[in-house]
């Protein structure tokens, strides 16, 4: 057996390790975008029937918090939320500006709290960074980072875009980069290409939503 007939004979297993690899790849976006889309679809159908069953309540509800804490407190809020992983969606602080008296001058609004959300979304990569160096973090993302380590690096973009524009928890998204070594500027292009859009169309959504039914 030459080294030739021995090269020639793992081309195909080369090939087939390729393949295989490609194909996780795709799945694993394939998972991701049905999981988003599956998560919008809850979240306008739950808007939908929170404004037609409860509009007067949330009416009185949104103005007591603009009332108490102001749009600055608001902003504080998802600097928090977005910054560190909480159970708080971001979504309310739209429904306390669609809801109340912030509604009347909404484009500006909603612009800045998609900005806080990117800036957010920024410290959160820098925290992400700053764990990475931590023995624990290593083996707890270890394995993780040796079996998706290129992955991140081909289509790490865009799992940060799915974090932007989704319900999901943007934070974890932006954590997870900063732990991968997903570069700053890849991360502040997705946030500030999509969070901010997203921002405005799940305005509309709420705004416009109890008018569905």
């Amino acid at each position: 057996i030459t080294g030739a007939n021995v090269a020639m004979g793992l081309v195909p297993l080369i090939h087939s390790i390729t393949d295989t690899l490609s194909f996780n790849k795709t799945t694993m976006i394939r998972e991701n975008l049905i999981k988003a889309l599956i998560a919008i679809s809850v979240f306008v159908v739950l808007m939908a029937a929170l404004g037609f069953l409860f509009d007067d309540e949330l009416a009185a509800a949104t103005s007591w918090v603009v009332e108490r804490i102001g749009f600055v407190g608001l902003c504080m809020i998802l600097l928090v939320t977005d910054t560190f992983v909480t159970p708080f969606p971001p979504d309310i602080l739209l429904i306390v500006i669609a809801k109340s008296s912030l509604s009347e001058q909404w484009p500006f609004y909603v612009l800045i709290l998609g900005i806080v959300s990117v800036c957010a979304g920024m410290l959160g990569w820098g925290i992400g960074r700053w764990l990475g160096h931590f023995q624990f973090t290593e083996r707890l993302f270890g394995e993780f980072k040796d079996g998706h380590r290129e992955f991140i690096r081909q289509y790490g973009f865009w799992a940060v875009v799915i974090g932007a524009i989704t319900p999901l928890r943007f934070s974890v998204t932006c954590w997870a980069s900063g732990v991968m070594g997903l570069r700053a500027v890849t991360v502040f292009s997705a946030a500030a290409l999509f969070r901010i859009p997203r921002f405005f169309i799940y305005y509309w959504i709420i705004a416009s939503a109890s008018q569905w039914l």
